[in-house]
C-alpha cells in the first residue's frame, strides 16, 4: 500500500466538477432572483425617502442597506459566474494555470 504524502496533488473527477457547476448555476439563479427582490424593494421604498436633509429616518436607512445588499449580491454573481466559468474550462481542457510567475 502506498501512502500519498500531503503535499502531492489530488485530481478531481470531471464528474464532481460537473456536479459543482450545476449545483453552482442553481445558485446564480437564485441570487438572481434575489436580486430582483431587493431591486423590486429599493424601488419601492424610494417614493417614501425623506426630504428632510438634516437626517435619515428608518426608510433611508433602509434603502442605504438594501443598496449596500443588492452590490453584494451583484458582486456574488459575478463571483459565481466567474466560478462556473473556471470550473467548466477545468473540466473540458484539464488544469491551466492562470496565472504563472515571470522569470
Amino acid at each position: 500500500m502506498r501512502i500519498k504524502r500531503f503535499n502531492e496533488n489530488l485530481e478531481i473527477s470531471p464528474e464532481r466538477i460537473g456536479e459543482m457547476v450545476e449545483e453552482l448555476k442553481d445558485l446564480l439563479t437564485s441570487l438572481e432572483d434575489d436580486n430582483k427582490t431587493i431591486e423590486r424593494y429599493l424601488n419601492e421604498l424610494e417614493n417614501y425617502k425623506s426630504s428632510s436633509s438634516k437626517g435619515n429616518d428608518q426608510i433611508d436607512d433602509s434603502l442605504a442597506a438594501f443598496q449596500i445588499v443588492k452590490k453584494n449580491i451583484d458582486d456574488s454573481i459575478d463571483k459565481t459566474d466567474t466560478i462556473i466559468t473556471n470550473l467548466s474550462d477545468y473540466k473540458e481542457n484539464d488544469r491551466q494555470y492562470l496565472y504563472t510567475e515571470n522569470k
